[in-house]
């Protein structure tokens, strides 16, 4: 039916058409409103594949969604392997591009960009990593897990890329003083790093006296053990212990670094057969951990028949 034909006046065909748009623009919110928080209960229940392709179905209805971008990048992420974290990488930065304010989703950008430049030793995303943790902190002093970054980032970039020993020991004190335990746990990694693993294993035991569950200080007593070589049963037991535990944020070291830092152990103890195991653990969960890639391809020459 033509309406102008009909009768109806230019203004009234105006009208309904805006109308019209209106009825469909609040019906398709309503549904994507209506997947989002299916996909948040599919969340809660860890079916993440799940909860991964309804979100794709939220993006495309509404691409200003912020809140659903991010939790597709943060799905994307817990895959680990090379391709889901550009991945999460891209849905993160869509999120903070609608949204540059939020505090949060600078965090989580920056923390996974910070693991996206480690994998693949990338300058670009190794500063909006660190751009974007700087404003996380700057939008909330308190965020402990940005600060854990900026930290990290810090202490292991070459100084032309802005590592600085001045700003990870200004960022170490921040996060000494809002948390003790974590602080005295990051303090371990230096005392690690300079070889004074007397000092590091002393840290690592005063936090696990008081928090006998604590990811990091579980973690950093077994990697301490395995770079210096001492203590290996104990940090074999830390390291075991960690797994078991959720990993606390994505700048801390994933289970897939413990499983190799376990393979490590194992071979220093002489038992190849479990290190192997250990190594190939660490690379199911990530197959771009090079660490434990090359350990297990060395072991596996050491241990071929002539």
């Amino acid at each position: 039916m033509n309406i102008r034909k009909a009768g109806m006046p230019a203004t009234f065909t105006t009208r309904f058409f805006r109308h019209a748009f209106l009825v469909f623009a609040l019906v398709a919110t309503a549904r994507a409103s209506a997947l989002y928080s299916q996909a948040m209960e599919l969340v809660a229940a860890r079916r993440y594949p799940e909860a991964r392709d309804i979100l794709l179905q939220v993006v495309a209805a509404e691409p200003q969604n912020a809140p659903a971008w991010y939790q597709l990048g943060i799905i994307w992420a817990k895959r680990h392997d090379d391709a889901a974290m550009q991945e999460a990488m891209k849905c993160l930065a869509r999120a903070v591009d609608l949204e540059p304010h939020n505090a949060k989703y600078l965090g989580d950008y920056g923390g996974v960009s910070l693991e996206v430049a480690g994998r693949t030793r990338s300058i670009t995303a190794a500063f909006r990593g660190r751009d974007a943790l700087e404003k996380a902190v700057a939008l909330n002093p308190n965020d402990l897990d940005a600060r854990e970054g900026l930290f990290q980032y810090y202490t292991r970039a070459p100084f032309f890329a802005g590592g600085s020993s001045g700003k990870a020991a200004v960022e170490l004190a921040e996060i000494t003083r809002l948390a003790p335990d974590r602080g005295t746990v990051l303090a371990i990694l230096t005392k690690a790093n300079a070889r004074d693993y007397a000092g590091a294993f002393k840290l690592c035991d005063d936090v696990l006296r008081r928090e006998p569950s604590n990811y990091t200080a579980l973690y950093q007593y077994g990697r301490t053990a395995s770079v210096s070589g001492q203590n290996l049963s104990r940090g074999l037991e830390c390291l075991q212990k960690s797994l078991t535990l959720k990993q606390p944020g994505p700048a801390a070291p994933t289970h897939s670094n413990a499983w190799y830092r376990i393979g490590d152990i194992q071979q220093k103890l002489g038992h190849k057969d479990e290190a192997r195991a250990a190594y190939e653990a660490a690379l199911k969960l990530d197959p771009a951990n090079r660490q434990a890639s090359t350990a297990l391809d060395k072991l596996r020459r050491a241990t071929a028949k002539p």
